[in-house]
């Protein structure tokens, strides 16, 4: 959705972004009036971490909603050349930046938050950060949720049924009352069994790295 909605903003910038890219014009700039709301769960003391940590205390009761909003840019810049060209060029004079974005904003019917967040980014030269910015406010969100993501890589596609057992047996591992969200990838070079990754935390069960292991003990010296 978030992709159809850029199109018109986005084309307004391409035309009048690539006949000229002028020097960023000076504006006045602010911080992020974060509400005194919730601290997430989860720190990072980035400076990406700290832009995310200021937007999910100002959230509030609309979390779920600035979540959605946040996620829905980062499908744009990854879908979009045009909207990912305008993040990221530092050349591009604010008020284009500002004016195409709330376009975008507007027509998506993101959160006010949202919009303002974004202005400070681009009036603070940090809105080439947003990318990184999404992804840590998504740890964040998943973190005050129970939201565990586990990715569970095999060498071939697993069944129904094998999918059904890997989660139960994470789910036991996990912290009581989490939810699991599961990610299934192959990879052929893994030889067989399975490597998992639930939060921080890697499990690797795979042939390749057992083989690994049995060749250092062959390859160690005798006594």
């Amino acid at each position: 959705m978030f992709r159809a909605l850029c199109r018109p903003a986005t084309a307004a910038f391409s035309q009048a972004a690539r006949p000229m890219v002028r020097p960023m014009a000076p504006i006045a700039t602010r911080s992020f009036a974060a509400a005194v709301g919730k601290k997430p769960k989860m720190e990072d003391g980035t400076l990406e971490g700290r832009y995310a940590t200021a937007l999910f205390m100002a959230s509030g009761s609309k979390l779920d909603k600035v979540y959605q909003d946040m996620v829905g840019l980062r499908t744009m810049m990854e879908e979009s050349k045009d909207f990912k060209l305008l993040i990221v060029t530092p050349g591009v004079d604010p008020e284009t930046k500002v004016k195409t974005l709330e376009a975008v904003c507007v027509k998506s019917g993101a959160d006010g938050s949202v919009v303002n967040f974004l202005k400070v980014l681009v009036e603070n030269k940090r809105v080439n950060m947003l990318a990184r910015v999404v992804d840590l406010f998504e740890v964040f969100y998943r973190a005050e949720k129970g939201l565990v993501l586990c990715k569970v890589t095999s060498a071939s596609p697993l069944s129904d049924s094998q999918k059904a057992q890997v989660k139960k047996a994470m789910e036991a591992r996990a912290e009581k009352g989490s939810q699991m969200i599961m990610e299934y990838n192959t990879n052929a070079s893994i030889m067989g069994g399975l490597v998992v990754k639930m939060g921080d935390a890697v499990f690797d069960n795979s042939v390749a790295t057992r083989l690994e292991r049995i060749q250092a003990q062959l390859l160690q010296p005798v006594d």
